[in-house]
């Protein structure tokens, strides 16, 4: 497996519920781990915790996930609790103050990340977390500095519409052209790039 079309700019992954986003950001982890860059590449997870009674109650099943690191890998893994706002809540205004306190979190994780690692290559699972709350500028003055960026997000309908919805799908189009300026946007079908990861062929 070939990697290098990932090294050295920044990709962004976008799409709905289930689509494969996360399966994706995990083939590319373990294929990085597997040409020798476990040492430096940082991951930080921003998904949610989704009980399984809440995921099928919504509709929803397998919705959520975390990136599971290849074991024996020195890949720095930041993530932390965090709740789904629109799964989870009963009014926006409660949904608004789980996004709030996901946005703080979030923010301490890149702390941590600046503070005491020199990673060259960050993989994000779920940056749309962090633009529930919080502002695609922001998240970008974390992530330029970084050579190799590879992110995964939600861009799709299942979840709604709200306000909470509204101020996302805003900051992610803001993210998008970022990307786009200076790396690359993949949407499904996925089946291709997992064609070509296992074909060694990126």
């Amino acid at each position: 497996m070939d990697v290098n079309p990932y090294l050295n700019t920044k990709t962004l992954i976008l799409g709905d519920i289930n689509s494969g986003k996360t399966t994706l950001t995990g083939s590319v982890l373990k294929a990085l781990c597997l040409q020798g860059h476990g040492n430096r590449t940082a991951v930080v997870d921003m998904a949610p915790t989704i009980p399984e009674t809440l995921a099928r109650q919504k509709g929803l099943p397998g919705v959520g996930g975390k990136i599971f690191c290849p074991e024996g890998e020195s890949v720095l893994y930041l993530d932390g609790y965090f709740e789904a706002p629109r799964l989870s809540s009963a009014t926006e205004a409660e949904a608004i103050e789980k996004a709030r306190n996901n946005w703080k979190a979030i923010n301490g994780l890149f702390h941590r990340l600046r503070d005491t690692s020199n990673r060259d290559i960050l993989l994000i699972n779920d940056i749309s977390m962090y633009l529930q709350c919080g502002a695609a500028d922001a998240l970008i003055a974390w992530i330029a500095p970084i050579s190799t960026v590879i992110a995964n997000g939600y861009w799709g309908e299942k979840l709604g519409g709200g306000a909470l919805t509204q101020w996302e799908r805003a900051e992610m189009h803001r993210l998008r052209a970022y990307f786009e300026a200076n790396g690359s946007i993949l949407m499904p079908p996925f089946s291709n790039t997992f064609d070509a990861l296992v074909s060694g062929k990126l």
